[in-house]
């Protein structure tokens, strides 16, 4: 056994704040923790040390502070949350929960929901929570509306345009879909409020899927509602929940899928399952990064492999994996390599996340200012790419500086060069044939490491206007106990 670093977390029993080790051992990462009351812990968070490794050395980021912590430091990370003077990132998406009510009884779900209305806050409760987000943090302002499923508010339209009568930057709804399906009216309503973005779950691309999570066949459901927004110039981000005993099979059909409805399905954003909420007890459906990258390696027969996912512009080098492809005549033609570093050039890391949301996922061209220094993950940005351009039009993308853009891994029969085409046809390629294909892997109580919350850009606003952490907000303990959900203040001991 080597070990790595020591790690704050906590105790799965009580969550009381406890110290770790993070080591090596045959190749693989775990962490070990050890509570005084409740014994020690092991949980495996990586199965190959060397990509574990290589992530990290390849993600070098400056952070900017939020702009108005909201709380004061007392009890120490994680029980100050508010944001407190002590967190390290700016909000990089706000995520806004209008209702805890939801139309399915999902078998995995990152919230606890429940049919009560009387619980859903009031339309002045959601102004301050939306006002919290712009008091809080930097310009431009990400938030994403959810639940529960926020579809079941019949005002939603009314909340999409208050949140843009705030001040909001970029509005994106998180949904199942179904009532999007079903009602043209409200689905027009939505549009016309403004709503910039649809985060649809989307667990697989047959019916077995769904039925095993929700007992009801949604497939169809989710097509008409891409068709939908195919046809309102909206883009759509499919969100699939990953577990191995669910739809691990499934996930290089499902980008194959997401690339044939290009340029209306702006990306993937796998999320595999941690354990909160309504997540089954067994250990052995949780799947690590890598896994998954392997996955999408071998289902996608290689042409998407793990050394073109880069760590993601989030909190840390282990929070999150991207790769950007190009989609051509049915194949995937990718634009990064883990060795190229990481998503960004060494900057501000919240507001370029901000930026990448909004200029890959809304289904209209962002207005956005280059970049001085732009790297692959930068360019990906309509405008960004048409201002790299500019300069040199008409010579060939393969001999574009490699600071602009990396085609070195692009075989010449699939690039824009193979038919005589120059910068300016790649130019217009990307703009209408890129998908973004990313993971995010949240923390449960036995994979939980502090400075990757107090590192967090990901944000939920509570009733009150605090900004409280993602993986704070939804972790529990072994027996369902949440840390922060539904209550005023955390529970567990500081130290």
């Amino acid at each position: 056994m080597k070990q790595i670093s020591k790690v704050g977390s906590l105790c799965p029993e009580c969550l009381s704040s406890i110290e770790g080790i993070k080591y090596v051992e045959d190749g693989k990462v775990y962490i070990k923790k050890e509570c005084a009351e409740h014994g020690s812990f092991t949980t495996l968070i990586s199965k190959d040390v060397n990509h574990y490794l290589k992530m990290e050395e390849c993600f070098d980021v400056d952070r900017a502070r939020v702009k108005a912590p909201l709380t004061d430091v007392n009890k120490g990370c994680p029980y100050d949350c508010g944001i407190c003077p002590s967190h390290k990132q700016d909000t990089c998406l706000a995520v806004v929960e209008v209702t805890d009510r939801c139309d399915l009884g999902c078998k995995y779900c990152f919230a606890d929901s429940t049919a009560d209305a009387s619980n859903d806050p009031d339309m002045d409760t959601i102004r301050g929570m939306f006002e919290a987000v712009m008091s809080c943090s930097n310009d431009p302002t990400c938030v994403q509306i959810s639940g529960g499923e926020p579809t079941l508010r019949n005002d939603l339209p009314e909340i999409i345009k208050m949140a843009k009568e705030v001040g909001i930057s970029h509005v994106e709804l998180n949904t199942n879909g179904r009532r999007i399906a079903r009602d043209q009216d409200y689905f027009d309503r939505i549009k016309a409020a403004g709503i910039d973005a649809i985060y649809l779950g989307f667990d697989g691309v047959s019916d077995d899927v769904y039925m095993q999570r929700t007992g009801k066949k949604l497939f169809d459901i989710k097509a008409e509602v891409i068709n939908k927004c195919e046809k309102a110039g909206i883009g759509v981000v499919l969100v699939p929940l990953v577990a191995k005993n669910y739809n691990l099979h499934e996930v290089g059909k499902i980008i194959k899928f997401a690339s044939q409805k290009v340029p209306t399905v702006r990306g993937v954003h796998f999320q595999p399952v941690f354990y909160s909420g309504r997540s089954p007890d067994e250990m052995e459906g949780r799947t690590t990064i890598l896994e998954l990258l392997e996955e999408i390696e071998e289902q996608t027969g290689g042409q998407l492999k793990v050394e073109n996912f880069t760590p993601s512009l989030m909190p840390t080098a282990h929070c999150g994996a991207t790769c950007l492809t190009l989609v051509d005549n049915d194949k995937f033609v990718p634009l990064t390599n883990v060795s190229m570093g990481a998503m960004s050039s060494k900057s501000d890391v919240a507001n370029k996340t901000k930026k990448s949301i909004m200029g890959r996922w809304k289904g209209s061209t962002p207005e956005l200012q280059p970049l001085s220094k732009p790297s692959c993950g930068d360019l990906l940005s309509k405008t960004s790419l048409v201002n790299a351009s500019k300069n040199d039009v008409s010579s060939s993308c393969c001999e574009k500086p490699n600071n602009v853009i990396s085609l070195q891994t692009i075989p010449m029969e699939s690039s824009c060069c193979r038919s005589g085409g120059g910068w300016a046809d790649f130019i217009e390629m990307s703009m209408n044939k890129y998908l973004t294909i990313s993971t995010m892997a949240f923390q449960d109580v036995w994979s939980y490491e502090k400075e990757r919350v107090e590192n967090c850009c990901i944000h939920v606003v509570t009733k009150d206007g605090k900004l409280i952490p993602f993986c704070n907000y939804n972790l529990t303990n072994c027996n369902g106990d949440f840390l922060y959900r539904n209550k005023n203040e955390a529970i567990g001991i500081g130290e």
